[in-house]
């Protein structure tokens, strides 16, 4: 039964109504609202805001409902499993109150279909994602659709709501992200690896080096490429001379070093490891436990196993058509990482981890806590309550693991004035649109252009690059329809006697959002080695993170702040993109 249902349509609101009072309330149910992100934050978020009043609400997330999230988000049960996260909640909500409108779409949020149209037509935009890229990509079309934003994460039991208005509080851009990423020895990591995380990390790099992109030649890889272009047994002699040959040659160079020290590293060879078929206690994280784990990504599979499981995963991997970026939700790319991991950790003598403890630390994952975001999502509600009624009384809201001391009363919700704009902002104010760039222009290719500063640095998921100079411009790159230029180096268009003076333009059409690299070409540098030279816009910290030693809304990645560049004519333009140009000037 509904609670509309159970309590009628009448009663079901007349708290909340009395807390608001009738007038907000009836903005309330007149406000369109865009959720994004139908996770745990998002659950929370769906279900709160039907119980508010909230009658017109449409949810994006291109996910789909997977067994480990049923332990923290309640709209979805084990019938779900695999279906789209936006449909299941939407549906589950929709039974809460009937008269609600629950519009769901199965999408990401960067997909060109949600355009600067699309967020135009809500009153109001609450973020429950998780991942930069995709809070970069809502708030750029919030400002530009001048839409207010309320954006939010947690960490663990920590967890912060910051509300957004265009020119009365800062954006999501308006201060760089600090990295939050742990980087280990090259050395380490192939020679002398201590803990799980230098195996997983080694997996990763394994995974990218064969499937994965952008990848640089070295001996070693060639001859493991090598292997492939023989007919018969080509996975069973990558394996061998991955964990077993080269294992045996790490082994030789530690025993005969000055140390002083022997050391005896397991060699594991396809033979060797088809024979051991029990789990040993000895090899693996906390020994195995003595009752069996519910969940099958928490059992640990014996050596046999895993050999199995790297045959398998590296085949089918194989049968691919194109190569794909390491993804934690990838199930062959995850099967493959915990194979790696382990026989690695085996090799080492480190004890070896489930699947699911190596999926968390593959993918920098800390565990969701369902509490901080029931939490997090009430204080998303009020905030986007405070907006509607007019938005003079928005805070930022930090919820904390250990309460602060606040007019003698032990706080754990900690409310503070939202930081105000960096005037230099190149998403919301009209600050600097100009980065100064070092780096060997003419070997430069067109893919790490995309990947490196168009796809990282800012966030663009559309990009068109083009070459200046003076009244020179060519059109290089255009997302979806010049690929053919994605390996080409930049002296395809550059004349090799006259690389200086040359900017690079960077162009989103769908987030209407264009940067210029002003570059300095040194020939020194390898391609990977660019170095910015210029002043980047810097602000003050956020009042919330500078109270805080985690910022939830910062991500585990940082980049460089350009801005909009207002007055560009490009060569190949279409009508639809003059049209857009236009309207944006």
């Amino acid at each position: 039964y509904s609670f509309c249902t159970l309590l009628g349509a009448k009663r079901m609101f007349t708290h909340a109504k009395r807390v608001v009072g009738e007038e907000t309330f009836e903005k309330i149910q007149k406000a369109r609202v865009l959720v994004c992100g139908a996770g745990g934050i998002g659950c929370e978020l769906l279900k709160g805001l039907v119980l508010s009043g909230f009658r017109d609400i449409e949810v994006i997330d291109l996910d789909t409902v997977d067994s480990s999230n049923l332990n923290r988000q309640f709209l979805f049960r084990k019938e779900h499993v695999s279906k789209p996260k936006a449909v299941v909640a939407a549906e589950a909500v929709q039974r809460i109150n009937p008269d609600a409108v629950i519009k769901a779409h199965y999408g990401n949020v960067k997909s060109p279909q949600y355009d600067l149209d699309f967020y135009s037509s809500f009153d109001i935009i609450l973020n429950g994602l998780d991942n930069r890229s995709a809070r970069s990509h809502v708030n750029r079309l919030a400002m530009k659709a001048n839409v207010p934003l309320v954006e939010s994460g947690t960490m663990g039991y920590n967890g912060q709501v910051q509300p957004i208005i265009k020119n009365k509080t800062q954006c999501y851009d308006c201060n760089p992200k600090q990295a939050g990423q742990v980087s280990f020895a090259v050395c380490t990591i192939h020679q002398s690896p201590s803990t799980m995380m230098h195996c997983v990390h080694y997996a990763k790099e394994f995974y990218k080096r064969f499937f994965g992109e952008d990848v640089d030649q070295d001996p070693e890889l060639a001859t493991l490429l090598g292997y492939l272009q023989e007919e018969e047994g080509a996975v069973e002699k990558i394996f061998n001379a991955v964990f077993c040959d080269k294992i045996a040659e790490l082994q030789k160079l530690r025993n005969n070093s000055a140390s002083g020290r022997n050391v005896d590293f397991r060699l594991l060879s396809v033979e060797d490891a088809k024979k051991i078929t029990e789990v040993c206690h000895e090899d693996v994280e906390g020994g195995v436990p003595e009752s069996e784990p519910q969940l099958e990504s928490q059992k640990f599979v014996s050596i046999a196993q895993l050999a199995d499981d790297f045959e398998k995963a590296f085949t089918a991997l194989l049968q691919r058509p194109e190569k794909t970026p390491w993804d934690k939700d990838d199930d062959l790319a995850l099967r493959l990482t915990v194979a790696v991991s382990n026989l690695r950790a085996y090799n080492f003598r480190i004890p070896m981890h489930s699947p699911f403890s190596i999926k968390s630390i593959a993918g920098n994952i800390i565990p969701a806590i369902a509490t901080s975001n029931a939490v997090i999502s009430g204080a998303i509600i009020l905030e986007a309550i405070n907006i509607i009624k007019g938005g003079e009384h928005i805070k930022v809201q930090s919820l904390r693991r250990f309460p602060a001391r606040i007019k003698r009363k032990d706080c754990f919700i900690v409310p503070e004035d939202p930081p105000k704009v960096n005037p230099k902002c190149y998403v919301c104010q009209s600050g600097t649109n100009t980065m100064y760039v070092k780096m060997n222009l003419l070997e430069t290719t067109v893919r790490f252009l995309v990947k490196t500063f168009c796809e990282h640095e800012l966030s663009m998921p559309c990009p068109m690059i083009s070459l200046s100079k003076g009244d020179d411009e060519k059109l290089i790159y255009e997302d979806e329809e010049m690929t053919q230029n994605e390996a080409k180096p930049l002296k395809t268009w550059i004349p090799a006697d006259a690389p200086q003076g040359w900017s690079i333009l960077l162009e989103d059409m769908l987030q209407e959002l264009t940067a210029e690299l002003v570059v300095t070409h040194d020939p020194t540098l390898d391609v990977a080695d660019y170095k910015l030279t210029g002043d980047k816009p810097t602000a003050s910290k956020p009042a919330a993170a500078a109270n805080s030693q985690e910022n939830p809304i910062e991500s585990d990645d940082d980049g460089d702040v350009v801005a909009y560049h207002p007055k560009r004519s490009h060569q190949g333009d279409t009508p639809e993109r003059n049209a857009k140009r236009l309207r944006k000037e």
